[in-house]
């Protein structure tokens, strides 16, 4: 009832475990609703749901990349690859020889997905107000939220992080 679709091209790009997660369903996802719901938080279904919507519409795009390059794309696309690309790095690929990263709780993989999202919440909102994508893609505190992936003890640097993020895009609404 499970299937697992390994993808040889994500392997070739060393991105561990190797499964596509545009091919690969589980049936037992109904079931397991009210487990996340319960043991999780509520908000981790529809966090998965829209995880997978943006992994979906950047393989929707990467055509379109791949012919004239991500500068064509509308600003709010661009926007899209990069939370895509988060959630690929810092959500779904993992390092087997850190002894952190080789196991993460279901709490810890709810609070960087939680992450990524308020990312993408604060960036289509300082879009809204005018920021350009390259401001957008380039704030520093983003890049350290793989980081939480290998520290064991994540919640005070995971928070320090999203406090900082907040603090770049209201600097950059206020410019």
């Amino acid at each position: 009832k499970v299937f697992w679709a390994l993808d040889a091209k994500l392997s070739q790009r060393r991105h561990f475990p190797a499964i596509n997660w545009l091919n690969s369903y589980s049936l037992y996802l109904d079931s397991l609703n009210e487990w996340y719901d319960k043991e999780v938080s509520p908000e981790w279904n529809p966090l998965r749901a829209w995880a997978m919507g943006v992994l979906q519409k950047e393989a929707e795009l990467q055509e379109i990349v791949q012919l004239v390059g991500s500068d064509a794309l509308p600003d709010e696309e661009q926007v899209t690859i990069e939370v895509a690309r988060m959630i690929r790095e810092i959500f779904l690929q993992q390092n087997a020889y850190d002894a952190v990263d080789t196991f993460c709780p279901m709490s810890k993989q709810y609070d960087m997905m939680k992450a990524i999202k308020h990312y993408a919440d604060l960036a289509r909102t300082a879009q809204t107000g005018g920021a350009t994508p390259q401001q957008v893609i380039s704030i520093k505190s983003k890049n350290e939220l793989p980081q939480i992936k290998f520290i064991k003890d994540y919640e005070p640097e995971l928070a320090k992080i999203m406090k900082d993020m907040e603090a770049e895009f209201d600097a950059m609404r206020a410019v």
